[in-house]
């Protein structure tokens, strides 16, 4: 069985074994890991657009490997001043 994680969110990292970093101007994606990378929102590290909808599928390169995700520190979804 395939493990998949599927996530919403604005950057976050990928950890494995070698870094590499990639950017994207597309909102989701099927990314199968193969080394360490950058996920982030299209414009980042401007704010997401209005009622803007990322979702990531996730998958590792072998069948049950465990994927270690780590949130940027500043990770937020919308602007503090949002009303």
């Amino acid at each position: 069985m395939e493990r998949r994680l599927l996530l919403f969110g604005a950057a976050l990292t990928l950890a494995l074994a070698q870094a590499s970093a990639f950017r994207n101007d597309k909102c989701g994606n099927t990314i199968k890991i193969e080394n360490p990378g950058y996920l982030t929102s299209p414009g980042y590290p401007h704010s997401y657009h209005p009622s803007e909808k990322c979702e990531w599928l996730i998958q590792a390169p072998e069948p049950y490997q465990r994927i270690m995700i780590n949130f940027n520190p500043h990770f937020d979804l919308e602007d503090r001043d949002c009303k």
